[in-house]
C-alpha cells in the first residue's frame, strides 16, 4: 500500500477502492457473470447517492443475484467460477459491500477500513493489482460523518476508469 492512510480515506473512497479491486480481480481470472456486473455497478452508484436517496440505494441490493450479505449466490454463477476461487470471491464480495454497510447505521469508520484491509488482502494473496490509493484522496474526506462529499459525473469516471 503507498503512504496514503486508511484514516484519510472516505467511506465513499473506501468503497470505490473495494468495488475495484472486486473489478480487478475479476478481469485477472477472467470471471464474467451478469450477476457479478450488477452488483459492481450497484456498488458504484453509491459515489453519487444524495442523502435523502440512501435507503432506496441500500435497498437495492436486496433485488441483486448477489447482494454479498451472505445470501447462496445462483447455480449458475457458482459453475461458472473455479473451485478454488469460489470461496476467495464469495468472501471477497462480502468485505467489498461490508467497507460501506458497517457504517450504514452508526458510524464505525475504523471497522470500515479493517473490511478495505481484508479486500486488500484477498487481492496481495491472488497478485491482483490495488489502485494507488492516493487518486481517491478528498480533500473534505471527513464531512459528513466520514462518508465524504458525493462524486461529480467527472470524478466517478476518473475512478472508474482505475479499474
Amino acid at each position: 500500500m503507498d503512504n496514503i492512510s486508511m484514516d484519510t480515506l472516505s467511506v465513499i473512497a473506501r468503497q470505490c477502492i473495494a468495488v475495484t479491486c472486486l473489478q480487478r480481480f475479476c478481469q485477472q481470472h477472467v470471471l464474467q457473470h451478469p450477476a457479478l456486473d450488477a452488483f459492481a455497478g450497484h456498488v458504484w452508484k453509491v459515489a453519487q447517492v444524495a442523502p435523502g436517496d440512501f435507503a432506496a440505494w441500500e435497498r437495492g441490493f436486496a433485488s441483486l443475484a448477489v447482494t454479498g450479505m451472505g445470501d447462496p449466490w445462483p447455480d449458475d454463477l457458482r459453475m461458472a467460477i473455479p473451485q478454488q476461487l469460489l470461496g476467495e470471491l464469495e468472501q471477497l464480495v462480502q468485505h467489498v459491500l461490508e467497507t460501506s454497510a458497517c457504517t450504514w447505521h452508526g458510524d464505525d469508520l475504523a471497522a470500515s477500513g479493517r473490511q478495505l484491509e481484508a479486500v486488500l488482502a484477498i487481492c496481495a494473496r491472488h497478485g491482483v493489482a490495488v489502485p494507488p490509493l492516493e487518486h481517491y484522496v478528498q480533500h473534505d474526506a471527513a464531512l459528513p460523518g466520514g462518508w465524504g462529499p458525493v462524486l461529480t459525473d467527472g470524478e466517478v469516471r476518473r475512478w472508474q476508469a482505475l479499474t
